[in-house]
């Protein structure tokens, strides 16, 4: 009989799932009301900065908490408190009361909850899924993100007719949702670490991270790919000015994105289930390459958008990959740990991708830009082809430890 991710699993992918299509639409509505109401493009940009402050600033602790505390009560309690943050700013924007001070919060607050809730539904995955199904997990994660990426701006753009209220209310629904899934989730999700400080404990999971040659690598492959798609929107929009194509353009090229990564993620599980890992990393990574090299070259929006869906398609089966084999070389003490450092080496320069993009095309032209991103991603694939040849352990060839049952009562 084929085994099955189980309804544990399904619970909790479908309360993450809710509150991740809420956050999408969220995510441009803060922005979008900070400029309606100051008029100042810049207060757009603080909104989104202190997002991205908030992600980034509460993933080393996030990892230390997944690995410690019940991951239950750690996914209950984000949600809820993302629920109260969203239920609060809606009674604040119906009344007109929500202040660039108040947006500035919120946002930083619902970066830390997302971000502390990544790790604890990691570790929780890998312990409520059979090894051999990690690759499927992870690629259901992978789709549920790309999904939020189309539905979640779709969504918020409709509400934000009506009123961003709207936006904000029906996002503290979702979290709603989620910490209600959540609740229902089995107690005892895994093994709790023994006690360091906190320092001391953190260290731990990054020089089990830096030790490994192919972790070690998969974070700076994240790293790099992170970077260069975070410039990209920027070469969209100036391309796309340039060649007098204006907003439909951006928008076909922007979708291009999302719809790539979705159909990575379905192919995902598929090619992790028949190439072995060095060969699906190197892959995937050259694949990226050719397709923005052939977007530097493109002529018309839907060339460039079919490189665009290519190049996108390739990073989902990058992450399966390499998330699949962290963890399953990984101990189950350390999983929160060594999540939550890959994700904040690939995350930390990550918003430097715009700044950077605009720089080089001011100064280069936008077509030596992109061939420059595709080189330095091709370089990323030679790299990658060296070290999981000579020194990389091939995790397929690892034992798959299993992961430990969960009780059935709630606590």
């Amino acid at each position: 009989m084929r085994p099955r991710l189980g309804g544990v699993f399904w619970l909790l992918f479908c309360g993450e799932s809710a509150s991740a299509v809420g956050t999408g639409a969220s995510a441009i509505a803060l922005p979008l009301v900070s400029f309606q109401d100051s008029g100042d493009v810049r207060a757009a940009g603080l909104v989104s900065t202190a997002l991205s402050v908030g992600i980034v600033a509460a993933r080393l602790p996030a990892g230390l908490l997944a690995d410690r505390h019940e991951r239950r009560t750690i996914l209950l309690w984000c949600n809820a408190v993302g629920a109260l943050v969203l239920g609060a700013l809606a009674v604040l924007q119906a009344a007109h009361a929500a202040q660039l001070a108040v947006l500035l919060v919120a946002a930083f607050l619902l970066g830390t909850v997302g971000s502390t809730l990544a790790p604890a539904e990691n570790v929780a995955v890998r312990n409520v899924v059979d090894a051999a199904l990690l690759p499927r997990a992870l690629a259901l994660l992978q789709g549920r993100s790309a999904f939020a990426m189309i539905a979640g701006p779709l969504a918020g753009g409709a509400l934000l007719k009506a009123d961003a209220a709207w936006v904000f209310g029906a996002d503290a629904l979702t979290y709603l949702t989620a910490a209600c899934c959540a609740f229902l989730l089995p107690s005892r999700t895994g093994p709790v670490s023994a006690e360091k400080t906190p320092l001391r404990a953190t260290a731990e999971g990054l020089r089990f991270l830096w030790r490994s040659p192919l972790l070690r690598y998969g974070a700076l492959n994240a790293t790099v790919l992170n970077l260069v798609f975070n410039g990209l929107l920027i070469v969209i929009i100036a391309s796309s000015q340039r060649e007098g194509t204006g907003e439909v353009s951006v928008g076909v090229q922007t979708a291009a994105l999302g719809a790539g990564a979705l159909v990575g993620a379905l192919a995902a599980a598929p090619v992790a289930r028949h190439l072995p890992v060095r060969h699906a990393i190197v892959g995937a990574t050259a694949v990226i390459a050719a397709a923005l090299t052939g977007f530097a070259v493109a002529q018309d929006t839907w060339g460039s958008a079919l490189m665009l869906a290519l190049a996108a398609a390739a990073g989902p089966v990058i992450s399966v990959v390499v998330s699949a084999a962290q963890m399953r070389i990984t101990p189950l003490s350390l999983q929160g740990r060594v999540h939550s450092g890959s994700g904040f080496l690939a995350q930390a320069i990550a918003p430097l991708g715009p700044v950077l993009a605009g720089a080089s095309s001011h100064a280069f032209g936008l077509t030596p830009t992109v061939f420059g991103a595709a080189g330095l991603v091709l370089l990323l694939a030679a790299v990658g082809a060296f070290i999981t040849t000579h020194h990389a352990r091939d995790p397929d060839n690892l034992p798959h430890p299993e992961a430990p049952r969960l009780e059935a009562h709630r606590g």
